[in-house]
């Protein structure tokens, strides 16, 4: 320390956050050297600390660039400065990383490929021209390929893959931006690609892009090892290919996602704004669901029926090349038949995808962690998930405090799990439904690669209230110490609040299909009163009998003919139901009828999802749905987009329960069906209807408890029609609407919520 000169002064800064293996060091050593500053930073688990000393005017010069300069893949939750003493260093220097406590925040997520890397990609004198595996420590493979930590390229699938000479001395130099790149390749030493034909057999190909791009253009379905996976891809322009991969995969109508080589082909099928580029282009490169054009290039089997298109640009410069030499917009799609796991390993796709796949596109580096394509929509000018997986983990969630090791074990549905280990949440990838062992088996794999990789010692474990789920009979066998159950309904508002950080009184509204109720009915339409960690029902939707409970979710028109029943009695629900629903043979109608007054296999609901249901085959836009959420999403693309009225409502208060009555909307919306209303009216009448009644419930419940926020989570909210108009009045009422932004607000992100909980209750606050 002697010797140095007067007046320098001397930071140390912590930053937490997505900082590690996105070139975050080699950032800062560059701007410090150009500062003319000296110093050190070193990795730590879960941050990255620095040291900078120098001149003051450089050291306030390196603040002012800092902020604006960070790599495009890093995201920094929280940020830390504080003066230190000068330790008179004559340079900048990269420290090693420290391995003590190294945890899964260590690992940043999957990053689609950077400009850099794009122009390297095209041009034909660099020596990673065309070579489908480029990358940097500003994007390419990261959780998909970890086989353990620390987070090195010995530990790494990459690890099949000495560096040659001129890639080695890239990852050495911390001026490179491939220093430390861990997947860092070239194609004198990187995987390569190869292709097979749907039997199995070895396909001769000098270039194996453009091979499997002539299949696909000439209508055949391609099976291609992606970055988390296998997906299957067909000409998203032929109506022929789009419907065969639908026979061939046993998906009947779901919509599918479409990748599109740049935001100017998104243009020609979807309506986007700057802000939906944003989200496009971003490290993260999600599908974006956004309005479909009405005069689309995409065939009409893509979509199915839906306003919306799944839209997403590369993310691979294989992808990249892919898309080049097609020239045309491709469905990518989950490389598994429906409901199965996605295919990993390319023995296993090509066993798994035989019958389903004309051609393969495999290559040799492996997929340790499966991860599908992670999808959002944009509600303002920010993210709003629907399904968190490639992109976004392992990044954690920030919460407002430290807690205890604990875990959250998810739901049935869109299930995820979440382990919260200090003060952050880690989300696992979206594992699907859990109805079938493959899923199952999925889900263990994958718990316990974040149990170990985060070297978690749950303190407890919360699962769903469902005595049936998978999930509540997992949670004897999660490692943990203590175990508790919480409401599923409660889990959402949890959530919302875990990744918000709010704490106060304010009134919750969750909003979705099913859950079972505290009181043994099926709730799904619930208003919660806060008062920081303490969440208590005090609303819902008025209960009415589901008939045939999974049956009804297939059906549609089960659940309107119970409604039919409740407001108009027997003998004028079976007149209208002939009417309303005349595909519907007779004698099935009355079988219904018989079983709910019999109160036969019937059990009380107070679902929002299954209301929507009820009105989508009230005014026949779904008597039938071949998938989970179909009903709902087909009213929403049917709303008119011109305001056109409301049905009345009722709020009644009983027992402490303010209850949300439905009976007269019915009527409305049944009035104006046989009436031959168009559907879009009464969808925009519904919407706007459920929009007004859950605003004046939660301004109400807020006026009683002198709250002045709502919570607002559950899956019914992914339908932005009726979440923009719930925000909107909400915020009429002078009330401040909080929603989710980093987990779904479906039954994906209940896992946080539970996670939460339990924290909460371990920590004991």
């Amino acid at each position: 320390m002697t010797g140095r000169p007067a007046g320098i002064a001397a930071i140390e800064i912590t930053v937490r956050g997505v900082v590690q293996g996105v070139g975050f060091r080699p950032f800062v050593h560059r701007l410090a050297s150009r500062c003319g500053l000296a110093g050190w930073i070193e990795n730590t688990p879960g941050s990255v600390v620095l040291h900078i000393e120098g001149d003051p005017a450089a050291l306030s010069r390196f603040r002012a660039l800092f902020g604006p300069g960070i790599p495009p893949a890093a995201r920094v939750t929280r940020l830390s400065v504080r003066k230190t003493a000068p330790a008179g260093l004559p340079g900048f220097t990269i420290r090693s990383s420290r391995r003590d406590g190294i945890a899964l925040s260590t690992i940043p997520p999957d990053i689609a490929t950077c400009p850099g890397c794009l122009r390297e990609l095209a041009d034909p004198a660099d020596r990673r021209h065309r070579y489908p595996f480029t990358n940097c420590t500003n994007c390419g493979p990261r959780f998909t390929i970890v086989t353990s930590l620390p987070y090195d390229r010995e530990r790494t699938s990459m690890a099949a893959f000495p560096l040659c000479a001129a890639c080695r001395t890239e990852y050495g130099d911390p001026l490179d931006r491939r220093f430390h790149a861990e997947p860092n390749a070239c194609p004198a030493c990187g995987p390569r690609l190869s292709v097979r034909g749907g039997d199995g057999a070895p396909v001769d190909a000098d270039d194996p892009i453009g091979a499997v791009a002539r299949a696909i253009l000439a209508g055949s379905i391609a099976a291609i090892r992606g970055l988390g996976g296998f997906q299957l891809a067909v000409d998203a322009t032929n109506d022929d290919a789009v419907r065969a991969l639908r026979q061939r995969k046993h998906r009947e109508e779901k919509p599918f996602a479409v990748m599109f080589r740049d935001v100017g082909s998104v243009r020609a099928a979807a309506r986007i704004h700057a802000a939906d580029e944003a989200i496009l282009r971003s490290p993260r490169a999600p599908v974006l669901l956004a309005p479909a054009r009405a005069r689309s290039p995409l065939a009409p089997s893509v979509s199915a029926g839906l306003p919306t298109a799944g839209v997403f640009l590369p993310y691979t410069p294989l992808h990249r090349m892919l898309l080049d030499r097609a020239d045309r917009p491709l469905v990518m799609t989950s490389g598994n038949v429906t409901d199965e796991p996605i295919a990993i390993g390319n023995e296993e796709a090509m066993s798994r995808l035989r019958g389903v796949a004309d051609i393969f596109l495999l290559h040799d580096r492996e997929v340790v962690q499966r991860s599908d394509d992670s999808v959002v929509r944009r509600v303002g000018r920010g993210i709003y998930p629907i399904r968190r997986a490639r992109g976004f983990v392992p990044a954690p969630v920030t919460l407002p405090r430290s807690f205890p090791d604990v875990a959250g074990l998810g739901g049935e549905l869109k299930s995820t799990f979440c382990f919260i280990k200090g003060d952050a949440a880690y989300l696992s990838q979206h594992i699907g439904d859990l109805e079938q062992a493959p899923v199952r088996d999925f889900y263990e794999e994958a718990y316990r690669f974040f149990l170990r990789f985060l070297d978690a010692r749950p303190r407890a474990a919360c699962h769903d209230l469902h005595p049936a789920y998978f999930t509540t009979a997992f949670a004897e066998r999660a490692g943990a110490e203590r175990l508790f159950a919480l409401q599923h309904h409660k889990a959402h508002i949890y959530s919302a609040l875990a990744e918000t950080g709010f704490a106060g009184k304010a009134v919750g509204v969750a909003f979705d299909g099913t859950g079972y109720g505290e009181d043994g009915a099926i709730w799904g339409g619930e208003f919660f009163a806060i008062d920081g960690m303490e969440v208590r029902r005090a609303g819902h939707l008025a209960y009415f009998p589901l008939p045939g409970g999974d049956a009804a979710v297939r059906e549609p028109w089960r659940t309107a003919l119970s409604l039919l029943r409740t407001t108009l009695g027997a003998a004028e629900a079976e007149t209208a139901a002939r009417e309303l629903f005349p595909g519907i043979p007779r004698d099935s109608v009355r079988l219904v009828l018989g079983a709910l007054e019999k109160k036969i296999n019937v059990v009380p609901t107070s679902s929002a999802g299954r209301l929507f249901d009820a009105v989508s085959a009230i005014c026949g836009v779904c008597v039938r749905s071949s998938y989970e959420g179909q009903a709902p999403m087909r009213l929403e693309g049917a709303a008119a987009s011109k305001a056109s009225g409301t049905y009345p409502f009722t709020l009644a208060e009983s027992g402490g329960q303010l209850t949300v009555d439905w009976s007269e909307l019915v009527l409305g919306t049944v009035a104006d069906a046989r009436g031959r209303l168009p559907a879009g009216k009464i969808s925009r009448r519904f919407h706007d209807t459920l929009a007004a009644a859950i605003v004046a419930a939660a301004s109400r419940l807020a006026e009683g408890a002198g709250a002045r926020h709502v919570v607002l989570s559950g899956g019914v909210f992914q339908n932005v029609t009726l979440l923009s108009r719930v925000l909107s009045g909400l915020r009429k009422r002078k009330l401040s609407p909080l929603i989710h932004r980093q987990v779904p607000a479906n039954d994906g992100g209940i896992s946080l919520g539970q996670a939460y909980y339990a924290a909460a209750q371990v920590a004991g606050g």
